[in-house]
Parts: structure tokens; sequence; C-alpha cells
């Protein structure tokens, strides 16, 4: 469970990470790819697991996407999944499936992007 912290950037690792995500092809991508540039880290979950809620610090067009996971990674025992609440950036939140704490930081060649069809269900091809 996410807790609260004063409002930072996004480490290397996190920011990596998002423009991993969002360098797939769905609805409403370029928007948020606009509002990664002023996105900021206002929460990280205690467990250790990477996952982190954002804000938009700036006025920002909204987007138009699948909510709340328009687009998300995986591998063997682990998913990343990008958040969106109302057309903004809201989290990347990361699950390991084999709870190993602490967890290293998940790298984009470690992992297979994927974007949910729209109007389908969320039936990702096998890990």
């Amino acid at each position: 469970m996410p807790r609260a912290v004063e409002p930072r950037p996004l480490s290397q690792e996190e920011r990596v990470l998002a423009e991993f995500l969002l360098s797939a092809e769905f609805p409403g991508r370029d928007e948020l790819k606009s509002q990664l540039e002023s996105a900021e880290v206002v929460g990280v979950c205690e467990c250790g697991c990477g996952t982190v809620d954002l804000a938009i610090k700036e006025l920002a067009v909204r987007a138009v996407c699948r909510e709340p996971i328009p687009a998300e990674a995986y591998r063997s025992a682990l998913d990343v999944m990008l958040f969106v609440r109302d057309g903004l950036l809201c989290s990347i939140e990361i699950v390991d499936y084999e709870d190993k704490r602490p967890l290293s930081y998940p790298r984009p060649d470690d992992l297979k992007l994927w974007v949910p069809p729209l109007g389908q269900p969320r039936a990702r091809p096998s890990r």
C-alpha cells in the first residue's frame, strides 16, 4: 500500500520504466507522454515492490484512453501496470508474484510490452 511522500521527481529507473510503458501505441498515449514531463512521485509502496503514485504538477491535457490500465508489461512472475485516472497518469504498479524483497527495479529489456485490445476482456498472452 503506497504511503504519501514529499513530492519528488521520478528517479531515472522510474522514468525509464514509464517511458517504456508509454512507447506502446494506444489512444491517449501522446497526452500521457506530455504529462510525464511534469509528473512527480507522491507515494511509494511500503512493501518494497517499487510501486509509485504519481501526480501531475502542472495543467495538462487529459488523455482519452482505456482506464484504468492502458498499457502494461510483464515477465515471468512479474507485472508492471500504468494506471490512469480521469485522463491523468496516477501510478506505476509493480506486482511480483514471487514476493521477492528487496525487488530490483524492472528493466525494459527484461519485459514484454502489452496493450489490452479495446472492447475486449483483459486476457494477456500467457507468460
